[in-house]
Order: C-alpha cells, then sequence, then structure tokens
C-alpha cells in the first residue's frame, strides 16, 4: 500500500472496518500513522468512534470537528491538511455521494501527492445498491465523481456482518469480478476475517488480489 489510502464506497461496505484494520496494521511498521475520519454522514459508525484505542498505538486521529457530539454539521477539521504532510494516512469516507463529497474538497491536496495515494472503492455485494454489477456501476459512478478523485481499484469486502459464515466472498467475487470488466479497474484487495479468507483462499488462492485479514471492531453493542 502506498502512504495515502483512501476507503471510499456505499453505505455499510465497511470502509471503516477497513480503515481501522489498515491504521493498526500500519502502526506496526511505522511511527507516524493518521486516521482522517471523513464521514460526515453517518453517526453510528466512525472511526473515531475509537480514538482511544487508535491513540494507544500510537496513531493520530483527524475528525470532522463536530464528530460525536449532538450537532452534526459537515465541517472539516482545520489540521485535515497535515495528514498530506509526511508519515501514513488512511482516510475513511463517508457513504455514497454526500459522504464522497469531503473528498472533492481535497481535490488539490490529493492531486499533489496522487503518486503517494492509492485510492479504492469497498464492495459489499450484501448491501443495498451492490447487489449486481449494474447497481455496482452506477453508484461507483456517482460517488467517484462527487469524490473527484478516482479509484485505482476495487477491495472485495463482502459479508453479512456478525452473521458471516465464510462463503460470503465467493459470492460476491462474480459481481464485482464483472463490475471490473466493465469499468477495466482490477481488484486490489480481498478483505474479511481470518476465516472469511480461509475459505475464500481454498477455492480462490490465485486470484491475483492482495488480501487484507480484519479484526472486527465496529460491531455495535446491541449484536
Amino acid at each position: 500500500m502506498k502512504k495515502i489510502i483512501v476507503f471510499y464506497g456505499n453505505y455499510g461496505s465497511g470502509k471503516t472496518e477497513l480503515s481501522l484494520n489498515v491504521a493498526l496494521n500500519l502502526a506496526k511498521q511505522y511511527s507516524d500513522v493518521s486516521l482522517v475520519d471523513l464521514d460526515i454522514v453517518n453517526p453510528y459508525f466512525r472511526s473515531s468512534e475509537h480514538t482511544a484505542k487508535l491513540k494507544e498505538r500510537g496513531i493520530r486521529v483527524i475528525a470532522p470537528v463536530y464528530a460525536n457530539t449532538a450537532v452534526d454539521l459537515p465541517s472539516l477539521p482545520p489540521d485535515i491538511y497535515t495528514a498530506f504532510q509526511g508519515g501514513h494516512a488512511v482516510f475513511d469516507c463517508g457513504g455514497d455521494p454526500v459522504g464522497a463529497a469531503a473528498l472533492g474538497s481535497l481535490k488539490t491536496q490529493f492531486d499533489a501527492n496522487r503518486d503517494q495515494t492509492e485510492v479504492l472503492f469497498v464492495v459489499n455485494t450484501n448491501r443495498p445498491f451492490q447487489g449486481d454489477a449494474q447497481q455496482l456501476a452506477d453508484s461507483f459512478s456517482r460517488i467517484q465523481h462527487s469524490a473527484r478523485l478516482n479509484a485505482d481499484g476495487f477491495v472485495l469486502n463482502t459479508n453479512l456482518g456478525s452473521g458471516t459464515v465464510g462463503n460470503e466472498l465467493e459470492e460476491g467475487l462474480s459481481i464485482v469480478l464483472e463490475l471490473s470488466e466493465q469499468t477495466k479497474i482490477p481488484i486490489r484487495y480481498i478483505s474479511g476475517t481470518k476465516q472469511a479468507l480461509e475459505r475464500f483462499d481454498s477455492l480462490h488462492a490465485g486470484l491475483p488480489a492482495k488480501r487484507i485479514t480484519l479484526d472486527i471492531f465496529t460491531r455495535p453493542e446491541w449484536l
């Protein structure tokens, strides 16, 4: 992965889980890691909800000014620009075009650091508007346009939350392969729990995409 990693996609695709895991893994290798929480839409699954755990690992959390308060205004933090100044940074972006718009406001900074940036569209085919290749292509086009930042690759992250049994990645693969063929954008990563990846690799070990093993942090208390 490059120094700046951006996760965007539809609501419920798993961007926050990926962002947390990637940031924590980077912190095992590097001393200067930031997690930028750009989710100005969804109040329930935000990276900044895990600030204490992240700070324990030496990760700097940059969140919207009013994140985790009763006021949810789309105001970007003034220190967000420091994420582009050395070190590694993971951007967790809000779902759908409205959430991706925060990225668009940072176009100048991303353009200046494009060769050091990897932009990834996260797909969970068990979530709304992601159940077939055409739906995905339509939402992908809208989100990418809103973000003003073209994707370098897809992340296959199909799961059923706490009900995941391990074969969901296999079920989502054909849809994402079709999306990849339509857009000419590769599948760069397959992500899931250790159990899910083991199941997937028993069938597709030769698929040329890197694996990201996920620990689950964002499960709400009622599950």
